[in-house]
């Protein structure tokens, strides 16, 4: 998603009819990235308010020489994060159950055979239920690997952690959720 230097400068002028735009912009974007954390339609409703509301707030912050899409990520991962904490929510799921699941089953599951669509599809949801009871930032960090597609250092510089922490988060985290996973599958 490429927002334009023009659509920025208007926002940081506060322009109201450039926030609606940049807002309409992100809107579907936020709306998933928010859903995909907190599983709930509402609470990822009232966090993507308060995403733009930080964004309002901090737009004269944003640098325009610099790509506007990581900063406004990084304000809606850390809303989340925070959303977590303060909420005491723990009930989390990666998506929705679309086509995205993929990626993640393979690494988990891999080798895989080729199976059924049928069994694919329970693999995804064993993997959805069993995603709710991994730490917030291990979920988070599942979030912007397999479901954003960044890399390790885009990672790390959204959480504003050590590449090597990241590293670590994300084996850590596959190898819980593995782990997990080989527990409810031994009962079939």
């Amino acid at each position: 998603m490429h927002v334009g230097t023009g659509i920025i400068t208007r926002c940081k002028k506060h322009d109201k009819t450039a926030f609606v735009e940049l807002f309409k912009m992100y809107e579907k974007y936020l709306f998933k990235l928010c859903y995909n954390y907190v599983r709930n339609e509402q609470d990822a409703l009232d966090i993507a308010q308060e995403v733009y509301i930080k964004v309002f707030n901090n737009i004269s912050k944003f640098d325009i020489t610099m790509p506007f899409h990581p900063w406004f990520r990084t304000i809606a991962v850390n809303t989340c994060l925070n959303f977590k904490r303060i909420q005491k929510y723990d009930s989390v799921s990666l998506n929705s159950g679309n086509e995205d699941d993929k990626a993640l089953e393979e690494i988990i599951a891999a080798p895989k055979d080729v199976e059924s669509e049928v069994l694919d599809n329970e693999l995804g949801q064993m993997i959805r239920e069993n995603l709710e009871g991994l730490k917030p930032k291990h979920r988070m960090v599942l979030i912007l690997r397999y479901y954003e597609g960044l890399s390790y250092e885009e990672i790390a510089a959204v959480l504003r952690e050590p590449l090597g922490t990241v590293k670590t988060d994300i084996h850590r985290a596959r190898n819980i959720l593995k782990e997990k996973l080989t527990k409810v599958m031994s009962y079939f």
